[in-house]
């Protein structure tokens, strides 16, 4: 998975496929347009708070379960020397399969300051804030059964 900024505002999320032309992304445009997009069609469009300096609070660009032989099919290269920082994950801070997947990878826009959606504090892993634009993108690996413990345990 890549993430990058392309034009003014544009934040884009990439999963490299290995079979087809899948195009698969979610943007989350200067307009305020946020949609999925895989083989070349856009789905599950939203209009949101246009991603610039006034941009306020967090805002969800996606989430999605991460483990490792998902992550191994697609084996992409991250070209370090073309993004302004780099989310590297270990093959020891994932789940090995799909079922049963604990882990999740998250990524919201933020203002300075402002705290990403995920919680509660105690499912993230690790988190990491690229501040070199705005709003600030912000990429936490998280545990989803660790949160529905906690939300558990606060129900009963």
């Amino acid at each position: 998975m890549s993430l990058s900024r392309r034009a003014a505002g544009d934040v884009h999320v990439f999963w490299p496929i290995v079979e087809g032309d899948w195009n698969s992304h979610t943007s989350y445009h200067a307009s305020g347009r946020l949609h999925h997009k895989s083989h070349n069609k856009s789905v599950m469009v939203q209009w949101r708070p246009k991603p610039d300096a006034a941009f306020s609070g967090p805002g969800e660009i996606l989430t999605t379960p991460i483990y490792l032989s998902g992550a191994r099919t697609l084996n992409p290269l991250c070209r370090k020397d073309k993004y302004t920082g780099v989310f590297e994950v270990d093959a020891a801070e994932i789940s090995p399969t799909m079922h049963p997947c604990r882990t999740a990878v998250a990524i919201d826009l933020v203002s300075p300051g402002a705290p990403p959606l995920v919680t509660p504090p105690s499912a993230v892993l690790r988190r990491m804030v690229f501040s070199d634009a705005m709003p600030n993108v912000s990429v936490t690996l998280w545990d989803q059964l660790m949160m529905f413990e906690t939300y558990s345990r606060a129900d009963g």
